[in-house]
């Protein structure tokens, strides 16, 4: 195991992540999950290319992380929902009466539409 390899390979790493759609909070802890992994893994059997090892552990790590943070819709329903504080001011919101949230993104062949841009 190179300690100083994967210092080295570790900022990389994070970079080909984010450049693929992660937010840096979730590409790091996905790099460092797969740092983890490689500890436990590559003394036994060490890959022929290091970097492409991490890589594609770390963005399976990420992907399973983003799938059970959740269904899409709570997500985009939560990230939509207007919030007290949104309200203009000098117009008091009328109670008991909520405004309906838009629909959804739609799907297309079952990836969420940000995904296929």
């Amino acid at each position: 195991m190179d300690e100083a390899l994967l210092r080295a390979l570790t900022p990389t790493v994070i970079g080909i992540l984010c450049r693929r759609g992660a937010d840096f909070a979730a590409a790091e802890d996905a790099v460092q999950d797969a740092l983890v992994e490689a500890v436990r893994v590559w003394p036994d059997d060490p890959p022929r290319d290091p970097t492409g090892w991490l890589v594609a552990v770390a963005w399976r790590t990420f992907l399973d992380a983003a799938r059970c943070s959740g269904s899409p819709a709570a997500r985009w329903s939560a990230s939509t929902a207007p919030s007290r504080s949104a309200r203009p001011a000098g117009r008091p919101g009328r109670p008991g009466r909520a405004r309906p949230l838009p629909a959804p993104p739609r799907r297309r062949h079952g990836v969420p539409a940000r995904a296929c841009r």
